[in-house]
């Protein structure tokens, strides 16, 4: 297996098919599609710095809160496991929890429990938080029909445009500005959804059957990350790939490399199905957050991307396109 998320037919296949209990409690459980699971009132999620090139704990910590967000929940608590390769210095443990009491005060989210243990077999601290929230909407995924609204929030490429221009800007400024570096090095401020969930909070309250489905965008970008929702909705779609948002930064950094800007990782980024596009986008909007309508679903089971006059479809994610740069993996196809 290759470094990096597993393709989804492993997944499926050795994680989720040995699995043989499922209580009548959990309504909503993790599985291609859903990164959170649903019971009573509770939605929880969990997440890893297992990407070696991100070196940062706080990138957990978005991810995990961002799923608990997507499967419609509402974050307030966070438990942290921590893993030190042996003879860790100190100061690099005060460091990553100082790094993750700083950005959850700012989040009002409690830490409430985890685990710290120096391991033999780590080379790199390792970084793991589990997320709680309380239920906000349901996400009624199989409840999709055609002709909703496929809503995306920010831009494509977030985290990865960011991550390779703070890692790699000596580099890149051969070619560009520094300033211009710099500039999509500082979307890595953008990587969390907190502030799509205020809104989310007014839009439920207001409009309780707008949401049908979310999925947020992280590991495969964007086009993985629309694979995966659809997946769960069991249907069809067609998304006009120019109405996806783009930051030219963050295209420029791809293609500096030779990668897909579309499967790159885009944490920060939500997509969601919804009954009224043009109100959510407009709420979005309103509060200081990008979106916009990227497409619609289908009674068809072709997941399209339209590209002009051409019609390409929608794959399986088979790894990030990051990959390529930071581990010299083939680039995803």
């Amino acid at each position: 297996m290759r470094t990096g998320k597993l393709p989804e037919h492993t997944f499926k296949r050795s994680v989720m098919n040995p699995i043989r209990y499922r209580s009548k409690d959990i309504e909503l459980r993790a599985a291609v599609g859903h990164d959170g699971a649903v019971f009573g009132d509770m939605v929880t999620a969990m997440a890893t710095t297992a990407f070696c090139y991100t070196g940062n704990e706080i990138y957990a910590l978005d991810n995990a809160l961002n799923n608990v967000i997507a499967a419609g929940g509402m974050p307030f608590a966070i438990s942290v496991t921590i893993l030190l390769p042996e003879h860790s210095e100190e100061a690099t443990l005060r460091a990553i929890t100082g790094n993750i009491a700083k950005k959850a005060e700012e989040y009002q989210i409690d830490v409430v429990g985890g685990h710290t243990e120096l391991v033999a077999s780590v080379n790199a601290p390792t970084v793991m938080v589990t997320a709680y929230g309380r239920k906000l909407w349901d996400n009624r995924h199989k409840a999709v029909k055609p002709g909703l609204d496929i809503v995306m929030t920010k831009w494509l490429g977030l985290y990865g445009g960011a991550i390779l221009a703070s890692l790699r800007e000596e580099e890149l400024t051969t070619r560009y500005p520094k300033s211009y570096i710099e500039t999509a090095a500082s979307y890595m401020g953008y990587t969390s959804l907190m502030p799509e969930l205020a809104v989310l909070q007014t839009v439920v309250a207001q409009m309780p059957s707008c949401i049908y489905a979310a999925h947020d965008v992280s590991n495969g970008g964007v086009f993985g990350a629309l694979w995966q929702m659809l997946s769960a909705c069991n249907c069809g779609a067609e998304v006009p790939v120019e109405a996806i948002p783009v930051k030219q930064e963050i295209i420029e950094v791809s293609e500096y490399y030779d990668i897909n800007p579309y499967m790159m990782n885009g944490q920060g980024s939500l997509l969601l199905v919804a009954s009224d596009g043009e109100a959510l986008v407009k709420a979005f909007r309103q509060a200081g957050v990008a979106a916009a309508i990227i497409g619609i679903t289908t009674d068809s089971k072709e997941r399209k991307v339209l590209v002009g006059e051409e019609e390409r479809f929608l794959v399986p994610p088979k790894g990030d396109a990051l990959n390529a740069v930071f581990y010299g993996q083939p680039i995803p196809v």
